[in-house]
């Protein structure tokens, strides 16, 4: 409490060394945990990276991404190679092909498309497809397999709109 010296005033009390050095560390971390904050909150712009798969050939990480005509698949369900048989991937596929003839040709395709799809997808196992590197040759295989079959365009990126392993 406040010590009365002998002339009736009240000196209030000196604080703790400690005290002091508490406080001070608590707001620093303060200060700290809102500039994290600030960073990751800020952070998220939507800039693509030129070295992101999805980005165009030769894209600055500046520019807006544009995308050619898409054509989708429905969802397939397949079971993937594993040593009892329980594994598999449900799956939603789009790809971007080079011209808008390419829609039609796609389509009138369609059926050979799903088979090949299948074909690859259901001859791979857990460990190949659950990483993104695993994704990113995923993503070649079916384009450049589906590529050979096509006369009048053909498929420029894959993109998986729905991609579960169980």
């Amino acid at each position: 409490m406040a010590e009365e010296k002998e002339d009736g005033k009240v000196e209030p009390q000196k604080k703790s060394p400690v005290l002091l050095i508490v406080i001070g560390a608590a707001a620093f971390f303060l200060i700290v945990v809102i500039v994290i904050v600030v960073i990751l909150i800020g952070g998220s712009g939507s800039k693509v990276d030129s070295g992101d798969i999805r980005a165009s050939p030769g894209a600055s990480s500046e520019a807006e991404v544009t995308l050619g005509p898409i054509v989708e698949l429905e969802q397939f369900v397949v079971n993937l190679l594993s040593n009892d048989g329980r594994r598999f991937l449900k799956v939603k596929i789009s790809f971007e092909v080079t011209s808008k003839g390419g829609l039609q040709e796609i389509e009138n395709k369609k059926t050979l498309v799903r088979d090949l799809a299948i074909d690859l997808l259901s001859g791979k196992r857990f460990d190949e497809i659950s990483t993104a590197s695993g994704k990113v040759r995923l993503r070649e295989e079916l384009r450049n397999s589906i590529n050979r079959y096509l006369r009048d365009t053909q498929i420029k990126r894959v993109f998986f709109t729905d991609f579960v392993i169980q």
